[in-house]
């Protein structure tokens, strides 16, 4: 099983930081920032979001800038395999909309907009209503994704 990082980074305007991205998973959707925990060198989620939020969008973080929102587990998602993404939430505000990496362009979208762009289904259905009701508890859920784009939620 693969060990990931989202990050849910917001503007003044309450529009979130997506990234059209440029590989896979998810390539050529808009989904938020985020990659791999180093399992070789046993990182934290929150270490993962500093050392992601840095490569991906040049954020200058700490640990303690990031909160857990959620773990999601999604069995056989495509182009990814099993992989459990812990999802983080910035608290910070960030104004400034990143440059260019080499994963993808980036866009502040607000939750009203989502509908009218590509996001995926996984977020669609399941992390976004969960993100954007986020009361401060920390929400686990189990997907399976075996026959993608059908999702199951599992627990």
């Amino acid at each position: 099983m693969k060990l990931a990082t989202l990050l849910y980074i917001k503007n003044s305007k309450n529009e979130y930081l997506l990234m059209e991205r440029l590989k896979e998973p998810n390539k050529g959707l808009m989904s938020p920032p985020g990659g791999k925990l180093d399992l070789t060198e046993a990182e934290s989620p929150s270490a993962c979001a500093v050392r992601e939020a840095f490569e991906e969008c040049q954020i200058n973080s700490s640990e303690d800038e990031w909160r857990l929102a959620g773990i999601v587990t999604e069995k056989e998602f495509p182009n990814a395999g099993n992989i459990m993404i812990f999802l983080m939430e910035y608290k910070k505000i960030l104004e400034e909309l990143p440059s260019e990496c080499n994963e993808g362009s980036f866009r502040f979208i607000h939750p009203d907009k989502f509908s009218e762009n590509k996001i995926p289904v996984t977020d669609k259905l399941f992390f976004w209503e969960k993100i954007l009701t986020y009361s401060g508890e920390v929400f686990i859920m189990s997907l399976d994704c075996s026959n993608y784009p059908e999702v199951k939620l599992i627990a």
